[in-house]
């Protein structure tokens, strides 16, 4: 059975969607532009609407987007949302739990999906 598949058939929801996001991002550096690049696209898009600044937007987004980018170019994929239109919704969610877990809080559906995609 490919990884995919395992991670597919998991029923709890934060484990799957966790792992489905490792597997996409296994690479260290991919994983640390995304603690860069989700965190600019995210204050910048909440700033950006609070302000009405179109020029925030564009110049916090491209940012965001290029640091992304070249994670992904330095793991040789697609960004996830391109896959999986849950996506858009989970990077952020995701980048967060890392962080969180930087700061020395640890969840279990974290480390299941770190054991299931071999992380």
């Amino acid at each position: 059975m490919s990884t995919l598949d395992r991670i597919a058939s998991i029923d709890e929801f934060w484990t799957r969607e966790f792992a489905y996001y490792l597997h996409e991002h296994r690479h260290p550096l991919n994983r640390l532009t995304h603690m860069f690049g989700v965190p600019i696209l995210v204050v910048t898009g909440v700033g950006a609407v609070a302000t009405l600044s179109w020029k925030m937007f564009v110049i916090g987004w491209t940012i965001g987007w290029a640091f992304q980018i070249a994670g992904h170019r330095i793991e040789g994929n697609k960004p996830a949302l391109l896959k999986r239109p849950i996506s858009w919704l989970m990077g952020p969610v995701m980048v967060m739990v890392e962080f969180l877990e930087l700061a020395g809080l640890h969840f279990g559906f974290a480390r299941r999906a770190r054991n299931i995609v071999g992380l």
